[in-house]
């Protein structure tokens, strides 16, 4: 049997974090930028590549020694090869990049951080959220308790002839009411239970429950500073801020970039090479001496030219041919752009409207930022108005029972007179509590805009 388990804020926030799958999705794409940033480094390094290749040539073929036709060729030819080729200079574009992709990456950490900032504050908010349910549902089961007692009395009190009926029938009324409140308070903190469960991620399991941190709305100090104090912290603080900054930075490296396509580029190359075929041929043994004609001297008559004539051939061997034909390359490229169908301009163009759109984006947000901080210090300033009048509603309610209830056992108070008196108490603690609870969101939502831990 599983044995229950109580839930802190702090590890309802924690584990709501790990299991959330927009967080999940954010740490890839933080890790997918960070794997951009690493790339845009490696690209400044040289290039090297290999080569090797080995064909078969039948028929028409050019013999690769000699470069002549042959119109019934059977060889093989190896070729073998590496190659390097560096940028030098491209109108610093690398280096732009380098800095548009670890601005891409700080801006993903931000975005991480941000989604991880809301998943904590709506977690923050179901906790609360239950709390108060479990202390309305603790006050109603209480209630009922009590009157049921009462109902006991009363109905001794009504066989002994001491009360009436229709006032044994009013607490019966009562009694019921009560216990649909109860009904409807429990509904109310399972509901609650299931959204925190929901939000967390969770599988609901009636044995989990909330722990009751140590904080009371009594001790939640006024906020001295002004919203506008406020809303300036939350600039310097705000990941979704430093997110939007990060993104116009990289649009303003964007236009460097495309710009930088109308610079001359400058690129060194090198390379080495060689080749092997069958049909690098060589005599094999002591060979003779033909004489060849050639041509004709000044007096026409046939010229001649020795010939060495071997009786058998052989292919040169493979290392041999790898030295003979071992070539060598390098050199240095410029390459001008003049006029590529307007390409180039219409890059920067883009470029520019990228960057126009991250300065408006950057600016509807801090927008936002600023609505929601005076929204917030509002609603803080007004619940802690409504908990000071709920305050004091409560406690002149609740010495409004006392004295009701003694009345009404001594018989001096009407039942009805009692039952109003009672339900306006019961009316004043739900809306305390409600008050109470309120209070203390609005100040985790402050917090929140503040930078400050919300499991404090």
């Amino acid at each position: 049997m599983w044995a229950q388990k109580y839930w802190t804020l702090e590890e309802c926030i924690n584990t709501a974090i790990k299991n959330n799958l927009t967080v999940r999705q954010r740490e890839l794409a933080t890790r997918a930028a960070q794997n951009d940033v690493l790339q845009s480094k490696l690209a400044i390094l040289p290039s090297f590549n290999g080569q090797i290749t080995n064909n078969w040539n039948v028929g028409f073929a050019i013999n690769p020694l000699t470069n002549a036709a042959d119109p019934n060729a059977t060889f093989r030819n190896n070729a073998m090869g590496v190659s390097t080729n560096m940028n030098l200079f491209n109108g610093f574009q690398q280096t732009n990049t380098i800095r548009q992709q670890q601005s891409n990456a700080r801006a993903a950490r931000f975005d991480e951080q941000s989604t991880q900032n809301n998943i904590a504050l709506q977690v923050s908010n179901a906790f609360l959220q239950t709390l108060m349910n479990n202390e309305i549902f603790e006050s109603r089961k209480l209630q009922v308790e009590a009157t049921r007692s009462q109902l006991a009395r009363q109905q001794k009190m009504y066989e002994l002839g001491g009360v009436n009926k229709s006032r044994l029938l009013q607490l019966k009324a009562q009694l019921a009411n009560e216990e649909m409140q109860y009904i409807t308070a429990e509904n109310a903190l399972q509901q609650s239970y299931l959204t925190l469960w929901q939000t967390m991620n969770v599988v609901p399991d009636t044995l989990n429950k909330v722990r009751k941190p140590e904080f009371d709305a009594g001790k939640i100090e006024q906020e001295s500073q002004s919203s506008r104090q406020i809303y300036e912290t939350f600039l310097q603080n705000s990941p979704e801020v430093k997110a939007a900054k990060e993104r116009l930075r990289s649009s303003q490296y964007g236009e460097y970039i495309a710009k930088g396509a109308r610079s001359p580029r400058i690129s060194f190359n090198a390379g080495i090479n060689s080749f092997y075929t069958t049909q690098n041929r060589r005599g094999v043994g002591t060979p003779t001496t033909l004489l060849v004609p050639f041509g004709l001297d000044i007096n026409n008559q046939p010229v001649f030219r020795p010939v060495l004539q071997y009786s058998e051939l052989e292919t040169v061997p493979f290392s041999t041919q790898f030295d003979q034909n071992l070539g060598r390359n390098y050199g240095f490229n410029m390459s001008i752009p003049i006029f590529n169908g307007w390409q180039v301009n219409n890059a920067v163009m883009r470029s520019k409207i990228n960057r126009m759109t991250a300065e408006l984006n950057e600016q509807q947000i801090k927008q936002d930022a600023y609505r929601n901080v005076n929204q917030a210090y509002l609603d803080f300033k007004s619940a802690w108005k409504r908990y000071e009048a709920n305050v004091q509603n409560l406690d002149a309610s609740k010495e409004s029972y006392q004295l009701a209830e003694t009345q009404y056992n001594l018989g001096a108070l009407s039942v009805n007179e009692y039952l109003t008196t009672k339900n306006t108490w019961l009316q004043a603690e739900t809306n305390y509590l409600q008050a109470k609870y309120e209070l203390l969101f609005r100040r985790k939502v402050l917090d929140f805009y503040l930078g400050k831990e919300l499991t404090q």
